[in-house]
């Protein structure tokens, strides 16, 4: 292992960098401070401590999961990217819709971790959770993995199928990732997500620069680039709006807390319009579970199928 992480430092550096053109704040003006707050937000710190029901939503299923909200809503960096969420409500509400297919799944994955479930938010920022996305640095699908990184992780790639848009194998690679980042910094979850954005390598020597002067060390204190000193201010933003959406006019259509899709083994390979039309499932739709086929058919890759759980039974 020692040798492959030799061979393969300068991907990993590299980390998840240059996101999809997925940059609230960055591409606008700042925002109207006053806009958009319709009533006071609800932030994790001041909720109760008491049981709460099992959710039925995997929306509030997410914010029972939240751990990264303690010390962190008054922060005037999270605050100009929490208003641009709230005066622009579509971007929250669109990727929300197109998630709705994958956040089961991903709350799960990150449940059984014990990671925090504001993570589950991070395809938001990265890709606006559409599997299809691609950015100018060639990073590829919810989780934005560029070629390397992904290689490392052991996305496969070929002109058939590629790893990276595969819902479940690249939702593993993304959290197998960020537990290796978590675990390098010490369990900092801010600094890990600062290096999932711009690289191992950059945030360590910005740790090691302040060291040497008798800086701070902790995320808010270091000498990032822009666009990871915005990353996780942003995230950590958008998990207060999801905590009180209401108060910040942004509607989020409920997803029921219970799996989308389902793996349909395959012995053989096939065509995803003939099973689409054999099963009566939305072309679209299977394809959106399946983006990984390049070309709609189930060569290079793992010979299984997500289906709507609906429609799973007419395949087995």
């Amino acid at each position: 292992m020692a040798q492959a992480m030799a061979v393969t430092a300068s991907a990993l550096l590299a980390g998840c960098q240059s996101t999809a053109s997925v940059d609230p704040a960055s591409n606008h003006r700042a925002p109207n401070l006053a806009a958009g707050i319709k009533q006071k937000p609800i932030f994790l710190s001041h909720k109760p401590a008491t049981p709460l029901a099992p959710p039925q939503d995997v929306w509030e299923r997410m914010r029972q999961g939240f751990q990264l909200q303690q010390g962190n809503d008054q922060n005037p960096r999270i605050d100009q990217q929490r208003l641009w969420f709230a005066n622009n409500p579509s971007f929250l509400e669109n990727a929300g819709e197109r998630g709705s297919l994958y956040m089961h799944y991903i709350v799960e994955r990150l449940e059984e971790r014990n990671m925090p479930l504001e993570l589950a938010l991070l395809p938001v920022i990265e890709s606006a959770y559409n599997p299809m996305a691609v950015s100018r640095s060639q990073a590829v699908g919810l989780w934005q993995f560029i070629p390397s990184t992904g290689r490392y992780f052991n996305l496969r790639q070929t002109s058939f199928y590629d790893g990276r848009r595969d819902i479940q194998a690249s939702t593993v690679a993304a959290l197998d990732y960020l537990t290796r980042l978590h675990d390098m910094f010490n369990g900092d979850w801010l600094l890990a997500l600062a290096a999932y954005n711009a690289g191992e390598g950059t945030v360590s020597r910005a740790i090691e620069r302040n060291d040497k002067l008798n800086l701070p060390t902790d995320y808010w204190n270091l000498p990032l680039p822009q666009e990871t000193r915005d990353y996780v201010p942003k995230l950590l933003a958008l998990s207060q709006v999801v905590l009180s959406p209401e108060a910040y006019g942004v509607n989020l259509n409920p997803i029921a807390n219970q799996p989308y899709f389902e793996v349909v083994e395959l012995n053989k390979r096939v065509d995803l319009s003939k099973v689409a039309s054999a099963a009566d499932i939305d072309e679209d739709e299977l394809i959106q579970l399946n983006p990984a086929y390049k070309k709609r058919l189930t060569v290079d890759g793992p010979q299984h199928l997500l289906v709507p759980t609906s429609k799973a039974q007419l395949l087995t």
